[in-house]
């Protein structure tokens, strides 16, 4: 159906062609079918993100992968849990619309959560310095942003728009609690610290991260140098398309 029904029902009456949603491909799952254990906070399908609101075919706040990928995050999971630690989800695929969306955010005035978000860096340079791209990988299927649960975690705070915006690259006891242990910065930091091998971050963050990145590089995960948090499934060469379906609710 047309995210468009006004309009769909003009096309037909008129004859005229009209554009359709995708459908799901078959080769896309539902993390919450594969492995409910791993936790979900789809940042994108709210307005707790740097843009300041839910982006464009982000309907409901589930994370989906290609299947491989969903079942090598599994994995991780399961050897992360060996050792006391565990995964939470912030987004896996991402419409090419949702894309879109983040580049007209980019362009436009405003900057609603630029105090949180990217205190020290223009939006108009997100391209330049590579924390947003014009064509995602995400919109392929394999992958996914995420971080580490485990010991000494603080608990997640319950984020309104009413909220205090804090840095964050602030202190881990000051900046939002996302429920995860100490990864140096939060979410969608753009910031210098967030760069994966960053020097600026304490010796436990840096812990975290390579901890992270080993159990997850053991299962074909490829992380990125500016995000620590982002991660692509590289054991599955067919996952070269780039998809516009929306994320719907996950049926009963």
């Amino acid at each position: 159906m047309s995210r468009f029904p006004g309009l769909w029902m003009l096309c037909l009456s008129l004859a005229l062609p009209c554009m359709a949603d995708e459908s799901k491909p078959e080769h896309m799952v539902y993390l919450r079918n594969v492995d409910p254990g791993i936790e979900q906070d789809i940042r994108y399908a709210g307005a707790h993100n740097f843009t300041g609101h839910a982006l464009d075919g982000y309907q409901a706040a589930e994370c989906l992968l290609a299947a491989d990928a969903a079942k090598a995050l599994s994995r991780v999971q399961s050897a992360l849990k060996a050792e006391g630690y565990g995964l939470k989800v912030f987004d896996c695929y991402r419409p090419r619309r949702a894309v879109a969306d983040m580049g007209r955010f980019a362009n436009e005035p405003g900057d609603p959560r630029k105090a949180e978000f990217y205190p020290r860096v223009d939006k108009q340079d997100f391209w330049r310095l590579g924390y947003v791209a014009r064509v995602s990988n995400h919109s392929r299927g394999g992958t996914v942003d995420l971080t580490m649960t485990g010991p000494g975690a603080l608990p997640a705070d319950n984020w309104t728009p009413a909220v205090t915006p804090v840095d964050c690259t602030a202190d881990v006891g000051h900046r939002w609690h996302d429920g995860a242990v100490d990864m140096g910065t939060g979410f969608d930091c753009f910031d210098e610290r967030a760069h994966t091998d960053s020097p600026l971050i304490s010796a436990a963050a840096r812990d975290n991260r390579q901890r992270l990145s080993r159990a997850m590089e053991k299962e074909g995960f490829t992380g990125y140098a500016n995000e620590w948090w982002h991660f692509t499934y590289t054991r599955d060469p067919s996952l070269k398309t780039v998809m516009d379906f929306p994320i719907t609710p996950l049926a009963p």
